[in-house]
C-alpha cells in the first residue's frame, strides 16, 4: 500500500467518523476500505509489469517475438486502463462520503460494485499474462530439457496401469449386476484418456526435433508449451478419475444413514450460528462373507439457517439414506423415519436384514441377529417393532415424495420427526430439548406414541439377546429366510435413488414438513 493512500483513508475515516445521517456507517466503511484496496491492487500490478519485463528478459529472442509476447504486453495495458477507471470511481466515491448525502446512496453502491468488478478483472488479466510468460519463459531457456520432460510425461500417460482399477470394477460388476453397464462406461470413459492425447502428441514431432536442435519457431514454441499443460492435465485427470471410479465400486458395498439427532442455534458477535448433530450409520458388504459391518460416527455440523430450517421439523429422522448397490449420488434426500429404508415389502417377504413375522393377526418387521446392532444404532434403546401398517404408509408418502410422519389420523399427532411423540421421548435430553423446543409443539404432552396390540415382553422377539454373542447367524422366530449365500444387489427392494421433493398428501403419510436435500 502506498503511503499517502494510507494517510487519506485515514483522514477520510476521520470526517465520517464526526458525521451523522446520510450514509450508512456500514457504506461509509466500505468506501474507505475500496479506495485502499484500489492503491493496493495498483502496487501490485506494478511488481507484476516488473515481473513480465524479467520473464521476457531472461527468455530467448524466440520467445520476445512471439504473438504471445506482444499479447502479455497488452494484456497488462489492459489492465492498467481498469485500475485507472477504478482509481477514477474511487474519488468519486470519497467525493460522495463527504457530501455525505442520503440520497446518493444508490450512487455510492453502484460505484462500489464497478470499482471492485474493475479490480477483479484487472488482477486476473495481470495473473494470467505474467503466469504464462514465466512458463514459456522458462520452456524456451532449455529447451532440450523440457522436450524430454514431454516424452517422459506422455510415456508414463501410455504406461498407466489399470490393473487396480481393474480389478475393482470388475469385482464390483460381479458382486453388483445391475452397475454392470455404468460401470464398464465410466472405466471406457477413463481407457480413452491416453488415447485422447495420442493424436495431438504426434502432431509435435516437427516442433519436439527441432527444440532438439535449437531451431524451433515461435509458433512451435507456442504448441510445445501447450501440449506440455495438456499432458500435466491429461496425466492429473487419469489419477484423478481412476481414484475416483475406485471409489465410487467401494460406494456400492455400502448402506449409510445420516440421521438428524439434534437441532442447535446460537448467537455470538458474529452473527447468527446454526447447527446439525448427524450420526452416521454405515453397513459395508464384506465381499468375501457377504455379512454387512455396521459402523456409526456422530458430531456437530455447522450449517446455513437454510439448511436449518429445512430440517428444523426432521428431529430423529435420517435426512438422507442409501441402499448398497448404490452410489453416493443416488442417496435419497427426502427425510424418512431411521430404519424403515432396510425393511423389505411384505410381498417379497424378507431380505438380507431381516423378515416380516405374523402373529396375532398382525405382522412386525424383524431384524436378524447380525443386524441387531443396526437396529440399535437407528432407534437407540427405544425400538417397537414396526407393523405392516406403519410401513404400508411410509411406503405411500415415499411414492408420493413426502416425509413419513406416522400420524394415523388426519388430527392424531405424529410419531417420527420434531413434533413425533416418540422423537419426543427418545431426544429427551438433546440440546434442542432442554432450551424448551418441544415445549412449542402441538403434541408434547409426553403421552405415548400410541397403543400397540404388542406386550413389552413381545416388542422384541430378540429381546433376549445379548450384544456381546458374537452374530452366529442363530435364528429367532418362525419362517426366517436364510441369511448366507446371498448374491450382492438382492435382497431389499432396489431403490430408484430419484430426489423427491414435496408433493401432495396420501393416506397415513402426514403433511411433508421440510424439504429433501443433500
Amino acid at each position: 500500500m502506498k503511503p499517502g493512500s494510507i494517510g487519506a483513508s485515514l483522514v477520510l475515516l476521520a470526517l465520517l467518523a464526526g458525521c451523522t445521517g446520510g450514509l450508512p456507517h456500514e457504506l461509509q466503511r466500505d468506501i474507505a476500505r475500496d479506495v485502499d484496496a484500489v492503491h493496493e491492487a495498483e502496487s501490485r500490478l506494478q511488481t507484476q509489469q516488473a515481473a513480465l519485463r524479467q520473464n521476457l528478459a531472461e527468455g530467448s529472442d524466440v520467445l520476445r517475438a512471439t504473438a504471445a509476447a506482444a499479447e502479455w504486453n497488452r494484456a497488462l495495458q489492459s489492465a492498467q486502463d481498469k485500475l485507472d477507471r477504478a482509481k477514477r470511481d474511487g474519488q468519486a466515491l470519497e467525493r460522495l462520503a463527504r457530501d455525505n448525502r442520503a440520497d446518493s446512496r444508490g450512487q455510492v453502491e453502484r460505484l462500489l460494485r464497478e470499482e471492485k468488478a474493475l479490480r477483479v478483472e484487472a488482477s486476473n488479466e495481470a495473473t494470467r499474462a505474467v503466469g504464462e510468460s514465466s512458463k514459456w519463459s522458462a520452456f524456451s531457456r532449455d529447451l532440450p530439457a523440457h522436450v524430454k520432460q514431454l516424452e517422459q510425461e506422455y510415456a508414463s500417460l501410455q504406461s498407466f496401469d489399470f490393473s487396480p482399477t481393474t480389478k475393482t470394477v470388475e469385482q464390483a460388476e460381479k458382486d453388483w449386476p445391475a452397475k454392470k453397464d455404468e460401470l464398464e462406461r465410466r472405466m471406457a470413459d477413463v481407457r480413452q484418456i491416453p488415447e485422447s492425447l495420442a493424436a495431438s502428441w504426434k502432431s509435435t514431432e516437427t516442433a519436439r526435433q527441432h527444440a532438439e536442435t535449437g531451431n524451433v519457431t515461435g509458433e512451435e514454441l507456442g504448441t510445445l508449451v501447450t501440449e506440455e499443460e495438456s499432458l500435466e492435465q491429461g496425466l492429473n485427470k487419469l489419477n484423478a478419475s481412476s481414484r475416483e471410479l475406485q471409489t465410487a465400486s467401494g460406494q456400492l458395498y455400502e448402506a449409510w444413514d445420516k440421521i438428524l439427532t439434534d437441532l442447535d442455534d446460537a448467537r455470538d458477535s458474529s452473527g447468527d450460528l446454526y447447527r446439525e448433530r448427524i450420526k452416521t450409520v454405515r453397513t459395508h458388504m464384506n465381499d468375501a462373507t457377504h455379512k454387512g459391518q455396521v459402523t456409526s460416527d456422530e458430531h456437530w455440523v455447522n450449517v446455513s439457517e437454510a439448511d436449518y430450517r429445512a430440517v428444523k421439523d426432521d428431529l430423529g429422522m435420517a435426512i438422507a439414506h442409501k441402499d448398497a448397490g448404490l452410489f453416493d449420488s443416488e442417496a435419497q434426500t427426502t427425510p424418512q423415519p431411521a430404519g424403515f429404508a432396510y425393511i423389505a415389502p411384505e410381498s417379497q417377504g424378507y431380505n438380507q436384514y431381516g423378515y416380516w413375522t405374523h402373529r396375532d393377526g398382525q405382522s412386525f418387521w424383524t431384524f436378524l441377529p447380525e443386524y441387531l446392532i443396526l437396529r440399535e444404532l437407528l432407534w437407540s434403546h427405544n425400538y417397537r417393532p414396526v407393523t405392516l401398517g406403519e410401513y404400508t404408509g411410509y411406503r405411500a408418502a415415499q411414492r408420493a415424495g413426502q416425509s413419513y410422519y406416522g400420524r394415523e389420523a388426519p388430527n392424531a399427532p405424529p410419531k417420527y420427526g420434531t413434533h413425533g411423540t416418540f422423537t419426543q421421548k427418545q431426544y429427551a435430553s438433546s440440546r434442542y430439548a432442554q432450551k424448551g423446543n418441544f415445549s412449542g409443539s402441538g403434541y408434547s404432552s409426553g403421552g405415548s406414541s400410541g397403543k400397540s396390540a404388542f406386550s413389552r415382553a413381545d416388542q422384541d422377539d430378540h429381546h433376549g439377546f445379548s450384544f456381546d454373542n458374537g452374530t452366529s447367524g442363530r435364528r429367532f422366530g418362525t419362517g426366517a429366510a436364510p441369511s448366507s449365500g446371498r448374491r450382492f444387489g438382492t435382497g431389499a427392494a432396489p431403490s430408484s435413488g430419484r430426489r423427491f421433493g414435496l408433493g401432495g398428501g396420501s393416506r397415513g403419510a402426514g403433511r411433508s414438513f421440510g424439504r429433501g436435500r443433500r
